[in-house]
């Protein structure tokens, strides 16, 4: 570290993400998907197969953000 560099300061989260993993049908690997809220087809970056998925439920994952407060939650021991 150079005389004239000051360490940075740490950053917190502005928001969260929920990854669901979904095991595919050819290879069984689990394949990280964001939260998909409508029917799509997924591809496996194993494989690179193509599968369809079951969406998760859009209300369920508004909740949990907003239980976690965008994330503040997860840094802040005293959020509750």
């Amino acid at each position: 570290m150079s005389q004239n560099s000051k360490p940075l300061t740490p950053v917190k989260p502005r928001s969260m993400e929920i990854i669901y993993l979904y095991p595919c049908p050819h290879c069984g690997r689990e394949v990280p998907l964001i939260a998909p809220t409508r029917p799509a087809m997924a591809q496996c970056d194993a494989c690179r197969k193509s599968f369809p998925i079951v969406p998760v439920d859009e209300k369920a994952i508004r909740f949990i953000k907003i239980m976690h407060d965008g994330g503040k939650a997860g840094i802040d021991p005293d959020f509750m």
